[in-house]
């Protein structure tokens, strides 16, 4: 599977720490898929319905955008990919897998967008880069239609458990930065990468723009923030993979999302992890959001 600009998207350790409390949004179970398969060690295609809650977005019929199920109404992604964006444009894809053929068994849905809500202090950077979708009509579950789990609020707390989690991220991004022959893949795509703390994640970032926090145009990294990767930059998510899921599993094997994907200084380049929005600090604004709509 990306500049200061927004993608239109390490440590090696002696534990695995996993996700211990999750929140579903749905009215069937959430973080369960018909065809699971082990983690990765690179990036290659999914299988289908592998990850049923992923979402294509598209702008006047293309894509442009990941996304995830939260319930059969709403769809959370990133803030960076649906700001200025009319509702009357955009498109979600639903049991997508190969974005050249349609997916007949069972069918994906192509369902038009109700109404987009960005996070209200969302300014075009990397802060506060969430939002949600409100389709026009419910989703149909079926065995690659899913919700997926989102993280309870206080599941990592100022400790930072998450720190060497492993996780997976899933998209129909570019395979490389362009310049380094990278081509828009297809196929949905998955790799294995690791929760990076947020120390040795700002440290990076700093070495990279020779930029040092308080500096003007820096790159400064907050609690709402999660950073992942690999240390030799092999696997990351690039352009396209906006707005989609850094999943990881909780203690009942349910994928969660713990991330969404955000921004970066290009892709997969080595010893600088890729930027997500930390979902769990959200989780209010999500809940609030979507009760609102549902008033």
């Amino acid at each position: 599977m990306s500049p200061y600009l927004i993608k239109e998207f390490l440590a090696l350790a002696v534990f695995f720490a996993t996700v211990n409390a999750t929140i579903n949004m749905a009215d069937v179970a959430c973080g369960r898929a018909v065809m699971r398969t082990s983690r990765v060690k690179g990036g290659q295609d999914a299988k289908f319905g592998e990850f049923p809650w992923m979402v294509s977005i598209r702008i006047n019929g293309g894509h442009f955008c990941g996304g995830l199920l939260i319930n059969n109404k709403f769809v959370l992604s990133a803030a960076h990919c649906t700001l200025r964006r009319p509702e009357k444009y955009v498109t979600v894809v639903v049991g997508e897998y190969d974005l050249l053929k349609e997916e007949k068994t069972p069918p994906e849905q192509i369902i038009a967008v109700h109404k987009i809500y960005n996070h209200e202090n969302f300014t075009k950077r990397y802060i506060d880069d969430i939002s949600l979708l409100e389709l026009k009509e419910p989703v149909v579950w079926s065995k690659n239609i899913r919700p997926m789990c989102l993280p309870d609020m206080m599941m990592d707390g100022t400790d930072n458990p998450l720190d060497n989690t492993a996780a997976t991220l899933a998209g129909w991004g570019w395979t490389d930065e362009h310049s380094k022959g990278g081509v828009r893949a297809n196929i949905l795509q998955k790799t294995d990468v690791r929760v990076v703390s947020k120390d040795s994640c700002q440290e990076s970032y700093v070495k990279e723009t020779g930029k040092a926090v308080g500096e003007p145009q820096a790159i400064v990294l907050f609690d709402t923030h999660l950073c992942a990767g690999v240390p030799d930059g092999s696997r990351d998510a690039c352009q396209g993979d906006s707005g989609g899921p850094l999943m990881s599993r909780d203690k009942e094997g349910r994928e969660v999302c713990v991330g969404i994907v955000s921004a970066g200084i290009g892709c997969g380049r080595p010893g600088l992890p890729g930027l997500y929005t930390r979902v769990s600090r959200y989780t209010n604004w999500i809940q609030a959001t979507v009760n609102a709509a549902n008033a």
